[in-house]
Parts: structure tokens; C-alpha cells; sequence
């Protein structure tokens, strides 16, 4: 095969190469069904108005997905944004953090810990802080810090073996993770808001979960 050849091929594996990634990862988002994202925005609204009765700054701690933005991040925060709007006490603000993917794995998809603590010393009037992150391992010290502040913690991300324990010392104040179980077959498809969310999630607090068992 002389060498034209070969890099006329070279070129048309390449260009095969960038067309597989831009379907696979930029045009994704037409393919995700995004409403179990916007049901989880507008629920976890809800519980945050609720715990705060409807008044207070809420800061929003979500990652940057950069210019080509994350579908299902921009829905869930969209969705929360929209609700909360109807609770005329409460305002919101957001914090985008940008986090490489190694970053990610060193975390466990947790929000950096160091970027937690640095927001509520830099805003302490702050109501509540919602993270749609993990909640990071913290000393005990910069969880007893933390407590002091008063800022309520709403966590929105998979279950982890410490919520229970940080509910229960109150070092985070809601838990919104998916459901461990799927819920016993009902004659009817979940019609409200409500309903749709309690087939995926519950909502843990200090005292037990609020959503349906």
C-alpha cells in the first residue's frame, strides 16, 4: 500500500473517529428523557421552601459543564430555579464549580470540601445551601464549624452510608436520593408532580423520610 493510500485512510478512520464522539456525547441530550430531572428539581424546590417556611437566600452549588452544557444538570437546576420562584420569601443564587473528571473520581461525586466551607464563610447570611453534589467527608471540627453557621444543608445525589448518621447530628438537613426499592404496582401511572417523584426518590430528614414508603 503505497503512502497516499495510507493516509487517505488514516484520515477517514480519524474524521470516523470525531463523528462517533460528537454523537455519542455532544448529541446525546436529544435521546435523555429529561423529566425525571425536572421532577427532581422542582420536588427538591419544594422541600427546601418547606424547611426554610418560605423565606431566606438559597445558594445552589451545581457543576459547570462548560459551554457544551449538561442536559440533565440544566434541567434539574432550571426546574428548582422555576419552583422556588413561587415561594416569595425565598431568593436564589448559584454557585457553577467547575470539576475535571479525575477530579470526580478522587471525590466520589462528592463537591469538593474545601469549596463547601469557603461558600459559607463568604456568604453567612445564607439560609440554606443545596448541593446537587455528594455531601464530602469532613473532620469533625469542620463539621462542628459548619453546624455553627446555621446554614440548613439539602443534599441532592446517591445514598451514602453516612447520610443517616450526618441527618441525625444535623450536619445536613435533607437527603434527596433515589429510591432503594421500586414502590408496589399501582392500577394507574403517577399523575401529579408528587406522585412521579416518589417512584424514583425519597427524601430523608432527621426523623425518618418524608416520601411515600
Amino acid at each position: 500500500m503505497n503512502k497516499p493510500t495510507q493516509t487517505t485512510i488514516a484520515a477517514i478512520l480519524v474524521a470516523g473517529a470525531v463523528v462517533s464522539v460528537y454523537f455519542a456525547f455532544g448529541g446525546r441530550h436529544q435521546k435523555i428523557n429529561l423529566d425525571t430531572y425536572d421532577v427532581l428539581g422542582a420536588i427538591t424546590a419544594e422541600e427546601t421552601a418547606k424547611l426554610l417556611a418560605n423565606k431566606g437566600q438559597v445558594l445552589v452549588i451545581v457543576r459547570d459543564t462548560g459551554p457544551d452544557k449538561n442536559p440533565s444538570v440544566e434541567a434539574e437546576l432550571h426546574a428548582f430555579q422555576q419552583t422556588l420562584k413561587k415561594h416569595g420569601g425565598t431568593s436564589m443564587i448559584t454557585e457553577k464549580i467547575q470539576v475535571t473528571p479525575m477530579m470526580m473520581m478522587s471525590t466520589g461525586g462528592c463537591v469538593p470540601p474545601e469549596q463547601l466551607l469557603k461558600v459559607c464563610r463568604e456568604h453567612p447570611n445564607l439560609a440554606a445551601v443545596v448541593l446537587f453534589f455528594g455531601f464530602p467527608e469532613l473532620a469533625e471540627a469542620e463539621l462542628s464549624a459548619l453546624k455553627q453557621t446555621g446554614i440548613r444543608i439539602v443534599v441532592v445525589s446517591s445514598l451514602r452510608p453516612g447520610y443517616q448518621r450526618l441527618l441525625e447530628m444535623q450536619a445536613i438537613h435533607l437527603a434527596v436520593v433515589p429510591r432503594p426499592s421500586a414502590l408496589p404496582t399501582v392500577p394507574k401511572l403517577p399523575g401529579t408532580l408528587r406522585e412521579r417523584f416518589d417512584q424514583e426518590y425519597i427524601v430523608m430528614t432527621p426523623t425518618g423520610n418524608s416520601s411515600a414508603p
